[in-house]
């Protein structure tokens, strides 16, 4: 088909139309194809799993030097391989045609990039496009941009039965045999959740962002409804279980409640907080009694009596985050950086044992954790460590982006970031043992 100054390659790749100029031609071209085999991962050094290719649309193949292609495979990004770095192919215009090689994965960095290049029979440059995939390292630090595991907001787990679930986007998951597989789980009420906990008999409780506290004892299978624990909210709020298996909900200008009969029913505070404040996760102290940060004056508070009532603990200066050790130690950590200080006296006195640079000055929930015999500590915009008695520190890993530490049942280390459309920050993963 002629027509006079109309030059046109139309493409179609994954569904999308567009048009580009060819030089000196005469012939409206077209060149219609799909790509196949785009986004898969694997462990690095292996092959994806299914083979990448092009498949040509039988419609949409009808070139002016006839139907003849070379496609040239090239390594953009993570030094992987293909079986055939060249295809030809020699298709009429009625007859359909797939080309498709085999890709391993090369050992440089997570993110796997390979570019296909179109000629024509003549060696003319026709078009190109790309295949992404991920490569997962076993025994090095991974950067996950992903989804479930970019913007983890939560993740519990069980060493016993070898399971983990977090939440990612609103949506729950499950762990598999792998780190880096996860699968969706059913979650049959109409909201996103917000956050999760496991008490010491396995049963999830889960926070949804429509106020109201959900449980699966079966890790997914089947969902129970319980009480909104607090009353006339219909939003989210922050939930903690500490390790007697009380469940504590707490919101800003709600207060706090608590339930020590797994949610069946509720007692809210009464007295010590200075304005219905959020507060931290909540933490058992010496068998009698339970502390938490609070937000509003930056100030340790302690109830002994399951919350009804607060007083203050004295506090290093601005404290913005706490927790306590299995030896009743208190950790409260301070700006200007990242300070901990420690107390093995109640709270009478402190002595700083920890200080490094961050990024930027800010709090999480999330920055410490005890896996097996050692603890975990995440600075804000700086790194993880590790200790055994908060006096000596080994470093993990530093960053300049991460605020959240989480860990599967494979003692696997997750530090994430914000999923947000302007700030889609990496999570980092070093994998735990099998």
């Amino acid at each position: 088909m002629k027509k006079s100054g109309l030059f046109v390659l139309m493409l179609v790749i994954l569904g999308a139309c567009e048009k580009y100029p060819l030089s000196n031609s005469e012939t409206q071209e077209w060149l219609g194809f799909g790509v196949s085999g785009n986004y898969q991962s694997a462990e690095a050094g292996n092959y994806l799993p299914d083979s990448i290719g092009i498949v040509f649309d039988n419609q949409a193949v009808l070139l002016k030097n006839g139907n003849t292609f070379k496609i040239e495979f090239e390594v953009v990004e993570g030094g992987g391989t293909v079986d055939e770095p060249v295809l030809y192919s020699n298709f009429s215009s009625n007859t359909q045609g797939r080309l498709f090689t085999r890709w391993k994965l090369g050992t440089d960095s997570n993110n796997q990039v390979i570019k296909a290049t179109f000629y024509d029979s003549n060696g003319k440059y026709l078009t190109e496009t790309q295949w992404y995939a991920t490569a997962y390292f076993t025994n090095d630090w991974n950067s996950i941009t992903s989804t479930p595991l970019l913007g983890i907001q939560d993740m519990v787990y069980d060493t016993i039965l070898q399971k983990s679930m977090l939440i990612s986007n609103g949506h729950l998951y499950q762990s598999t045999d792998k780190f880096y597989k996860w699968t969706p789980v059913a979650f049959p009420f109409y909201t996103n959740v917000k956050e999760m906990e496991i008490s010491t008999t396995g049963e999830i409780f889960v926070a949804g962002w429509d106020g109201t506290l959900y449980k699966t004892e079966d890790w997914g299978e089947n969902w129970s409804e319980l009480e909104n624990p607090i009353p006339d909210n219909h939003y989210n709020y922050e939930l903690t279980i500490t390790k007697e298996d009380y469940i504590w909900a707490n919101k800003q200008d709600y207060g706090v409640y608590c339930s020590k009969d797994n949610g069946l029913t509720w007692q809210k505070d009464t007295a010590g907080l200075e304005n219905q404040e959020r507060l931290g996760r909540i933490y058992s102290f010496a068998d009698s009694a339970h502390m938490a940060i609070s937000h509003y004056n930056m100030k340790i508070l302690q109830t002994t009596n399951d919350g009804l009532s607060w007083e203050p603990v004295n506090t290093p200066e601005y404290s913005s985050t706490m927790f306590i050790t299995d030896e009743n130690e208190i950790i409260a950590q301070n700006q200007n950086g990242f300070n901990l200080h420690k107390s093995v006296d109640g709270g009478e006195t402190y002595r700083k044992v920890f200080s490094t640079s961050v990024a930027y000055g800010t709090t999480s929930i999330h920055c410490y954790h005890k896996f097996g015999d050692d603890y975990y500590v995440l600075a804000p915009g700086g790194g993880v460590w590790k200790t055994k008695d908060f006096e000596n520190f080994e470093k993990q890993i530093l960053f300049d982006r991460q605020s959240f530490l989480f860990f599967d049942h494979r003692g696997t280390i997750y530090a994430c970031g914000h999923n947000y459309s302007n700030a889609q920050e990496p999570t980092l993963i070093y994998p735990g043992k099998d």
